[in-house]
C-alpha cells in the first residue's frame, strides 16, 4: 500500500488496522514461545536467554514501527493533530483488543 492510499483512510480505521497488526503479532510471538519451550530445558544452555533477548529486542522495534510509524510521519510532516488523532485510536483499540483477551482468556480457564 503506498502512502497515498493511507491519506483516504481514517485515523479511526488506521488505528483499528495498526492495532489488530500488533495484536496477530504478539499472538504470532506467543504461540512460537509456547511450542518453543521444550527445545530450551537444557539448564546449562546459554541458547535461551540470548534468543529471548534478541527477540524482545526484535519484537520491541517492530512492535514501535507498527505503533509509531504511520504517526512519525504524520508528525513530522507538522501534522500534530492527526499524528495524535492516529496515535490515540491505535492505543484505543489495543486497549480494547487487550480487554478481551483478558475476557476470553479468564472465560476459558474457568
Amino acid at each position: 500500500m503506498q502512502l497515498k492510499n493511507l491519506e483516504n483512510l481514517s485515523p479511526k480505521y488506521l488505528g483499528f488496522v495498526q492495532a489488530s497488526g500488533l495484536f496477530f503479532y504478539i499472538l504470532l510471538i506467543t504461540l512460537f514461545m509456547n511450542s518453543a519451550n521444550p527445545l530450551f530445558q537444557e539448564e546449562d544452555s546459554m541458547l535461551a536467554p540470548l534468543i529471548f533477548i534478541m527477540l524482545f529486542v526484535i519484537s520491541a522495534v517492530i512492535s514501535a514501527s507498527m505503533v509509531l510509524g504511520r504517526a512519525g510521519y504524520l508528525f513530522w510532516e507538522k501534522r500534530y493533530a492527526e499524528a495524535f488523532g492516529l496515535l490515540r485510536w491505535t492505543i484505543s483499540w489495543s486497549i480494547l483488543y487487550f480487554v478481551f483477551a483478558i475476557l476470553i482468556v479468564s472465560a476459558v480457564s474457568y
